[in-house]
């Protein structure tokens, strides 16, 4: 479905810049793309729409006039935020303007990725907790259950890095409770599900809450297990060792680390894999080898 726009705005902007339409176009679509957008007020890709507005520096807000943009503008910012690729998230942002956001849905989104971009860009820990607060206090609604949890957890995250512990440990179990609520009543992926938890078990790490980590570990686990899921199971693994090694638990914790890695490799995640293998656990694998290579004349398939 095409996406009703305002073409003129394309076409002045891109005669500010001094550019043609083929200079437009290029490293995006075709030029005939371009003249189609500028003369029909239509387009028909939001990817394309998206980075011709971040190269003539117009918002998506003001040359958009389907009322569905907004939706498609925030899962690309929520894609973004969940791989913690704030600088990402703050270029797509920067591209709404948050007062021609038309419903209070979509508001307490803006200013949840709003919050994480102030407490991790711009390091303004003030200014996050306003805009978490805004999401919770003004603008939460029944399709924005997700963000509240977000949000309680963005409020912990900025209360651990000042210090105040206790408060922190408050906000993030608001969240787990909240995601647990969302995570019943499915409504959002599953993927999203996990992104936000493994945040949130981290957090709880962090803090030193061993054992409540390692229960929604274990939880989310099963809930991957029975769905025949394997999404971040092995981050959810070296978390899980973490856990166990600070408890004390180093057999098992050492255990853990080979159950991530094998995952890791399984998932393509070789920055986990790799940092297993060659740093975390090589000690021990250069135990074995050379423990196998005592049998001499002998084929090992450690290489």
């Amino acid at each position: 479905m095409a996406m009703m726009i305002t073409g003129s705005l394309i076409r002045n902007a891109r005669r500010e810049k001094g550019l043609s339409q083929v200079q437009l176009a290029e490293g995006i679509c075709t030029q005939a793309t371009i003249s189609s957008i500028e003369n029909q007020n239509a387009c028909t890709s939001f990817d394309i729409l998206a980075k011709l507005c971040r190269k003539l520096d117009l918002r998506i807000t003001d040359v958009a006039r389907n009322s569905r943009y907004g939706d498609k503008v925030f899962s690309y910012i929520e894609d973004d935020m969940r791989n913690h690729l704030y600088a990402d998230a703050n270029k797509h942002i920067d591209q709404i303007d948050s007062k021609k956001l038309d419903s209070r849905c979509m508001k307490g989104k803006y200013h949840c990725c709003r919050g994480f971009i102030e407490l991790y860009i711009n390091d303004d820990i003030e200014e996050a907790i306003y805009n978490f607060n805004l999401q919770l206090t003004q603008y939460s609604t029944d399709k924005s259950t997700f963000y509240e949890a977000w949000s309680n957890l963005g409020i912990g995250l900025a209360y651990q890095k000042l210090g105040k512990l206790c408060r922190a440990e408050s906000f993030i179990d608001s969240s787990s409770k909240i995601l647990s609520k969302v995570k019943k009543e499915g409504k959002h992926t599953m993927i999203a599900i996990v992104d936000l938890y493994v945040d949130i078990i981290a957090a709880y790490a962090e803090l030193g809450k061993h054992q409540r980590a390692l229960t929604l570990i274990h939880e989310i686990l099963h809930e991957l297990t029975e769905q025949d899921l394997i999404y971040k199971a092995d981050v959810l693994a070296e978390l899980e060792s973490k856990c166990l090694y600070a408890q004390g638990e180093v057999i098992q914790a050492t255990m853990k680390q080979f159950t991530a890695m094998f995952v890791a490799e399984l998932r393509g995640n070789t920055d986990l894999a790799d940092k297993i293998l060659k740093r975390n656990q090589s000690h021990i694998i250069e135990m074995v080898k050379n423990e196998l290579s005592k049998n001499e004349g002998n084929p090992t398939f450690i290489k």
